[in-house]
């Protein structure tokens, strides 16, 4: 326990050890380039924050109920990934975009049709990415890049700026931003290729129209088919997304609207149970070789998932120091086949497994709306912005599924399902829950703009209709940013509360009060940090502490209660913006400390230290760029029990882009290519006891054609 607390309290006195030294630097340097704070009134309200030097990240992002704000502004630690990343990176799911991000790490690989992941030790669902600030219209399954213009990442619980979403995401938030048309016209075609034989094109195209040139009108399309690094495996995937907007002098209206499909062929990755009981099946309990990263564990089964949403916003300035605005939007999702749940279960140290898989049938329906005001007025020196909201989301879902259970496998030399199991038929909903909330916050600017302390809370109703449940909740919420050593660098605090959902004790688990539902669980989170902006270069320093309430078994094992506690604590540093004129670095360092309350034991999934790591260099050579990036990720215990630890990796990616003119036309060639090595290794958990292996090295090629 010493040791422990000794290396927890180390990395937090070294972070800010460095803090500390970059202020004094900031203090003496006052020659630092200063960028100027985007400050937007009236019906564009929602101009982005500009994007930073580099190119790779944002100088701001969407905090909720706040809107848009300064990194050095924000109480809280965010980033906002570019456009301009996910081109040159080729990212085409969220999956890619986050794999930037220090503080984010995957527990699915694609051979899961969801993207869930963990933000500071915590699940963050697939089901709770925000789009355009709303919850319950993105995408479901892997969320298509071609349509986004930014991935805004908050860390941290969040209440009191996001409210609840229909799923997990105490460990932080996502927002999507889709991208719209521009003053200048945008005409894009790019072809590319991924290994082994995957083809795609994407076109992008933007116009304004008018004297004035109030109308705008984006569009996107993606189709792409062929051969995966999985063994045998076919992928399809098509995206098609349209943003209409209309600027007036006092209002605007924006439309939003996108479909999306992805089918795979012939199988894909397995998750594996390793220590793990299933049907009086048990896992053998130990480490064993990962298998080869190619292989292809179901072949023969084949599943597809469509997305489609819309969105519909409107911003009115009501006078000088008073605007409003309305949103509506709407989503269903449907998946069918190979979806999620196949694994097998390692019975032997030579790979003798059980094999499970489902076709599934699952759906789920999102329907959202909300209603602002934002206000200025003085009181005496003190100028406050007061934001104030209602929002109401009905989230539905249901599944079905027809199993094959415990068939003879190996993962080693993996042996085709049986038979792939027939349709299990249109699933009835299982869940069908209504969030209300009503939200108000005040920044109050003081000591001319070196103080801004945020003052809010957020009244959450959450109303399960198939439980008979309804219950309330208050969650307060206070941050600080303070600026003693000029504009270009802050010192912050905060106390934020997250809501997820009450629990469900779940049936057939031997449980007397199985069903019984919880209340809305409370996490609570304080956090201090600092922010500098050292010319094009800008990095967070931050220290948070978050307690979350857990479900836990009974003394006798035959109930399921509330009591249960996890705290985690870190130290994060985050960086992005260049070092010299010609060399740009995304990325930071992350150390956490996971504990279960209950046991004494480490949290199972939460590795001690996470490191990215990308840089990008503009060569002499005119156009060329090259760069690459590293990721680690420590040891981290793969069951509750703390019996099994899975290993240490790293990664290496590398990257190359060529910018030139072919018969008068710009075009930028692409290479990038991920896991360089060819390293095959455990790369993370789904739940306790299920460990994933890593995605095999995977070369993307690519040219952009702007006309």
């Amino acid at each position: 326990m010493l040791k422990r607390f000794t290396r927890t309290h180390t990395a937090i006195a070294c972070a800010f050890a460095l803090a500390a030294l970059g202020a004094q630097v900031n203090a003496n340097a006052q020659s630092a380039q200063t960028l100027t704070p985007i400050t937007v009134q009236g019906a564009d309200a929602n101009a982005l924050p500009a994007v930073a030097p580099g190119g790779q990240a944002a100088t701001g992002a969407q905090l909720g109920i706040l809107g848009n704000v300064d990194i050095l502004d924000a109480p809280v630690s965010i980033n906002s990934y570019t456009a301009e990343l996910i081109q040159n990176q080729q990212a085409r799911t969220l999956a890619d975009v986050l794999q930037n991000d220090p503080s984010v790490r995957f527990t699915t690989n694609s051979g899961h049709m969801l993207e869930h992941f963990k933000i500071r030790g915590l699940d963050v669902n697939g089901p709770s990415v925000m789009l355009n600030g709303l919850y319950g219209i993105a995408p479901k399954g892997h969320i298509p890049t071609e349509f986004l213009e930014r991935v805004e990442v908050l860390r941290g619980p969040s209440a009191l700026l996001s409210g609840m979403s229909p799923d997990e995401n105490i460990g932080g938030t996502v927002n999507l931003v889709t991208k719209r048309a521009t003053a200048e016209p945008i005409t894009t075609f790019t072809t590319s290729y991924s290994s082994d034989s995957y083809f795609q094109g994407h076109v992008d195209v933007g116009r304004r129209f008018g004297e004035e040139q109030r109308l705008g009108i984006r569009f996107n399309g993606a189709y792409g088919s062929g051969d995966t690094g999985v063994e045998d495996q076919k992928k399809q995937r098509r995206l098609g997304a349209l943003v209409v907007d209309y600027q007036a002098d006092n209002w605007g209206l924006k439309l939003d609207a996108y479909s999306s499909r992805e089918k795979i062929e012939n199988g894909s990755q397995g998750m594996y149970g390793l220590a793990t009981t299933r049907r009086n099946v048990v896992g053998v309990g130990e480490l064993v070789d990962v298998p080869d990263s190619d292989l292809n564990m179901f072949r023969g089964t084949h599943g597809t998932f469509e997305d489609e949403g819309f969105a519909l916003r409107g911003d009115f300035k009501l006078n000088d120091n008073l605007n409003a605005y309305a949103s509506v939007g709407a989503s269903n999702s449907a998946g069918k086949g190979l979806m999620f749940g196949t694994r097998v279960i390692v019975t032997e140290l030579d790979g003798t497994a059980a094999g499970y898989l489902y076709n599934v049938h699952t759906i789920s329906r999102g329907r959202v709306a909300e209603v602002g005001l934002d206000g200025k007025f003085n009181t005496g020196s003190i100028a406050h912005n007061i934001k104030a909201s209602a929002s109401w989301l009905n989230h539905k879902e249901g599944t079905a599924n027809n199993p094959l259970e415990g068939w003879p496998q190996n993962i080693y030399d993996p042996l085709d399902p049986p038979a792939f199991p027939g349709d299990p038929g249109v699933p009835d909903y299982s869940i069908d829950n209504i969030l209300t909330s009503f939200a108000l916050a005040d920044t109050m600017d003081m000591a001319d703009g070196k103080v801004l302390l945020t003052l809010g809370a957020r009244l959450q109703r959450v109303k399960q209709k198939l439980q008979d449940y309804d219950e309330s909740k208050l969650s307060p919420s206070v941050g600080i940013v303070v600026k003693p050593w000029g504009e270009n660098s802050s010192l912050f605090a905060n106390y934020m509360e997250g809501l997820s959902p009450g629990q469900t004790v779940p049936t057939g688990w031997g449980y007397v009060n199985e069903g019984e539902t919880f209340k809305p669980l409370t996490s609570k989170q304080v956090e201090i940090g600092f922010k500098q902006r050292l010319g094009s270069f800008t990095h967070t320093v931050s220290a948070f502490q978050i307690d979350r309430p857990t479900l836990v078994d009974s003394a006798d094992g035959l109930t399921m209660t509330e009591g249960g506690k996890q705290r985690l604590r870190g130290v994060e540093w985050n960086m992005f913006g260049q070092i010299t004129p010609t060399l740009s670095v995304l990325g930071g360092l992350a150390f956490m400390d996971a504990k279960q309350r209950d046991t004494g034991l480490d949290s199972f999934g939460v590795p001690n230290w996470t490191a990215n790591l990308g840089l990008d260099w503009a060569t002499p050579v005119n156009g060329l760029n090259v760069g690459g990036r590293v990721v680690y990720t420590g040891k981290q215990w793969t069951d509750t029990a703390n019996t099994l630890e899975m290993p240490s990796w790293h990664r290496f990616d590398l990257n190359a882009r060529y910018a030139t003119t072919v018969a008068s036309t710009p075009v930028t060639f692409n290479l990038y290519v991920e896991n360089v090595t060819g390293r095959e290794y455990w790369s993370g958990l789904f739940s306790s006891g299920y460990l994933m292996p890593a995605s095999p090295r995977t070369i993307r090629l690519a040219a952009t054609f702007e006309f």
